[in-house]
């Protein structure tokens, strides 16, 4: 998993030779344990393609780290909101989002990493209420897939090395749909997910695309309990370990309480998988929530979901939110411990590469790992 560059190639090229390390990863750790990283100015997504190579956000620009330590790496100038992130090797990641033009109105937005400099890479002109792309997967320098929203209608994009361009796919409905995030086994297999609109009072219900190499088609996702309007989905994230091992994890409002949720494809169809918060035991003088935000995987025994849970009491002015750190064992979700400090830790970013595990969050500190 450009624009204007700052200053010349050649300038942006210096900038991230000489770029200021951001600390390195945390010290030696036990097996199994999640520690504290050093490294500081890194958030939001993050994307490893190898143990030497990740990226994530910086302060103001990208993050990168280079099997030693994370350097800041400038980024366009006209640079609009990053949401996704796909590394695709030392000279091939791409940065997605979108880019604000007036009151609700946004176009879609990307960037791409050359092994130099990040620039910004023309997408086709869509503008719209909210348009943007909020996944990206990449399979190789001439493929890669990109996915959101033109603002109504669900958005997927497609590099063929040369440009993006929008590709048609198929609507589980005549009202609103939108894509929220995309991964890639191979060029035969890719998966994206995310959600239509019902006649209201009916919240959204859930859906996938699968892409076998020739085509798209609709794949029916599991549905949270009974369709009423306590019961909104969020498919937030999705990573696929094998062709019959994929998942997706997000949230489901339950009367305006997050409520965890995971789903898993088998290569027949997809299922519920029960999951800490899930199911929480709210009382009248407090509240438990839950939401998973991101997804990564080392194996069918290692699957890393991210997010937070926030706990509300009587007498406690603002309530807590805590960092969610979620593994499958390969039989059932069990929750981690996560090394923060303060009242707002939120898993934003997780990303999987053969020794190390990366997850960004937005409290203290800033970045996790484990090994």
């Amino acid at each position: 998993m450009r624009t204007t560059l700052i200053g010349t190639t050649a300038l942006a090229a210096a900038l991230v030779l000489a770029a200021p390390a951001l600390g390195s990863t945390a010290p030696a750790q036990a097996a199994g344990t999640w520690t504290a990283s050093t490294a500081t100015g890194v958030s939001g997504p993050v994307s490893a393609f190898s143990d030497g190579d990740a990226w994530a956000l910086g302060n103001p620009g990208f993050a990168h780290w280079n099997g030693t330590t994370w350097q800041q790496v400038p980024a366009p100038a006209d640079r609009g909101i990053v949401l996704a992130i796909g590394d695709g090797g030392p000279s091939n990641a791409w940065a997605v989002g979108k880019v604000t033009s007036g009151y609700h109105v946004s176009s879609p937005q990307i960037e791409r990493w050359n092994g130099t400099s990040w620039a910004a890479s023309p997408s086709p002109a869509i503008s719209g209420r909210n348009a943007a792309l909020s996944g990206v997967a990449t399979v190789s320098a001439s493929n890669a897939w990109a996915v959101g929203t033109d603002g109504s209608q669900s958005l997927v994009e497609h590099w063929d090395g040369t440009a993006w361009t929008r590709v048609s796919v198929p609507s589980p409905t005549t009202m609103r749909t939108k894509l929220s995030a995309v991964t890639a086994r191979s060029a035969t297999d890719v998966w994206a997910v995310g959600t239509f609109a019902n006649t209201a009072p009916a919240p959204d219900s859930l859906y996938a695309l699968h892409y076998d190499g020739t085509a798209w088609r609709v794949v029916t996702m599991a549905q949270t309990d009974s369709q009423t309007n306590s019961n909104q989905p969020v498919a937030a994230s999705i990573a696929a370990v094998g062709a019959n091992d994929v998942w997706m994890v997000g949230d489901r409002s339950n009367f305006g309480t997050g409520l965890t949720l995971t789903e898993h494809w088998d290569g027949t169809k997809w299922s519920i998988v029960p999951s800490p918060y899930d199911h929480l035991p709210n009382t009248p003088n407090s509240i438990t929530s839950g939401e998973l935000n991101t997804v990564t995987a080392r194996g069918p025994n290692e699957v890393w979901a991210g997010g937070f849970f926030f706990t509300f009491t009587d007498g406690d002015p603002a309530g807590v939110y805590h960092a969610l750190l979620l593994r499958w064992n390969g039989t059932s979700w069990t929750q981690d411990t996560a090394p923060t400090t303060g009242d707002y830790n939120v898993i934003q970013g997780i990303s999987a590469s053969p020794h190390a595990i990366w997850a960004t969050n937005a409290g203290t500190p800033s970045l996790l790992t484990h090994p």
